[in-house]
């Protein structure tokens, strides 16, 4: 049998590479031949999956989550898909966070060899793929904004002190948005699909507990009630999620459309997708195979 690493050199504190050597001694405990895909700049771990994913019995992704979203791009295009394995290295890790992986290499190698292969539902936004959320408006733009330097020198602290310079503008965004047979046409300040209870270190979801295989995402939407109170309440908004009430919207989806007035920059599992005045989302049911501890699997699917 073959796996495949594909690492980003540059997530979190860029400090992969001391531990490669064990990672690969330990996979050669269960696979013939262990692959080493050292990513060279954005998207290359897509094209390389594409291109040779085929040819691996295991592929395990090494880094953030826009990592992952890179390794989903480039399985998704493929027709047979061989297992997904994620060994969170970046600063935030929405995903290792939902999936109980913490960044100790020796427990994630645990989980690689011995967890459980389970099916996995993925987002799509026009022509891309996500794992676990996509945003517009406010603060969804922190997580690509807030600069490499800063993440280096402060960790998941530096989402929060490049939200903070937002705090203070009032953009919204007239949106329609067609969703389970219903229009919605309100003005919004912020807009979330999501299969997790976080997004960029934020907990907007305390309430919703998402199950990762049933083929529904949640879409939460933040009106403009909400900062006619005040600022600030959107703030409490990503503090507390939905123990704070005010001006939200909540809807269980598996496929809706977003209309807009102007292009908006959209962000797919932290990373910046496209600007577009109309997209189509849909939530495409158990598209890929992952490995995950038995806790895990019990909680988060059905």
């Amino acid at each position: 049998m073959k796996a495949l690493i594909c690492y980003n050199p540059f997530s979190g504190k860029q400090n992969f590479e001391k531990h490669l050597n064990y990672v690969i001694k330990r996979l050669k405990t269960k696979y013939d031949e262990v692959k080493v895909y050292r990513s060279l700049y954005e998207k290359t771990i897509t094209t390389y999956i594409k291109g040779f994913g085929n040819n691996f019995d295991l592929i395990i992704v090494v880094g953030g989550d826009g990592s992952l979203n890179e390794a989903i791009n480039g399985l998704m295009t493929l027709v047979k898909r061989p297992p997904l394995a994620y060994i969170p290295m970046g600063t935030v890790n929405d995903v290792g966070h939902l999936l109980k992986l913490k960044k100790n290499i020796r427990g994630v190698l645990n989980i690689i060899l011995k967890g459980k292969t389970t099916k996995m539902d993925v987002g799509k936004i026009e022509d891309r793929y996500f794992a676990y959320g996509c945003g517009i408006g406010k603060f969804t733009n922190v997580s690509y904004d807030v600069s490499m330097k800063l993440k280096k020198k402060f960790g998941r602290l530096a989402y929060f002190i490049e939200a903070a310079k937002h705090l203070q503008t009032t953009e919204k965004m007239n949106l329609k948005i067609y969703c389970n047979d219903e229009e919605i046409s309100e003005d919004f300040y912020v807009v979330l699909i999501l299969n997790s209870a976080r997004v960029a270190g934020f907990r907007p979801h305390r309430v919703i507990k998402p199950k990762l295989n049933d083929g529904i995402f949640d879409l939460t939407l933040v009106s403009k009630a909400m900062m006619r109170l005040s600022i600030y309440n959107l703030l409490l908004f990503f503090l507390f999620g939905e123990h704070y009430k005010k001006g939200l919207k909540y809807r269980k989806m598996t496929t809706c459309r977003i209309v807009s007035e102007e292009e908006i920059p959209y962000n797919v599992d932290g990373e910046y997708a496209f600007s577009k005045k109309e997209v189509t989302i849909e939530v495409i049911k158990e598209a890929i195979s992952i490995i995950v501890n038995e806790k895990v699997l019990k909680k988060y699917f059905i």
